[in-house]
């Protein structure tokens, strides 16, 4: 219930996401005080929870959010697939048949207008 306020300490909030086993565990991540530079530093850690931390750091580099998104855990792809930050060949590759073209095309504002327009296409919508 501490998580809940809006003036949780940032450290209680990542703590919590990687630990408590809540159905809301991930809601934590969108509060106002978690994302905070330093987070990248969780890339590496075995907590999936924590590589998905990682990706709310504001200035993690785009080679870290390429390389998490061919992770393991695919909650973690699926979050980079999303990320703006994502490096434009690998959001193209992950539109492809064995990506995550969901997650690419329905949540990355990356996604070039002109390749938007080719998928509306391909999938018969009209303009």
């Amino acid at each position: 219930m501490l998580c809940e306020n809006d003036h949780a300490p940032h450290e209680l909030l990542v703590e919590t996401c990687a630990d408590w086993n809540g159905l809301s565990w991930g809601t934590l991540a969108y509060r106002r005080s978690f994302a905070r530079r330093g987070l990248a530093r969780f890339a590496d850690e075995p907590n999936y929870r924590l590589r998905y931390a990682a990706l709310f750091d504001p200035q993690a580099e785009p080679e870290l959010v390429e390389r998490l998104s061919h992770d393991t855990n695919r909650l973690v792809r699926h979050h980079a697939a999303a990320d703006p930050r994502l490096p434009r060949p690998r959001l193209v590759e992950l539109l492809g048949e064995h990506g995550m073209p969901r997650a690419a095309a329905r949540n990355n504002p990356a996604l070039p207008a002109e390749l938007t327009h080719q998928l509306l296409d391909v999938a018969g919508v009209d303009r």
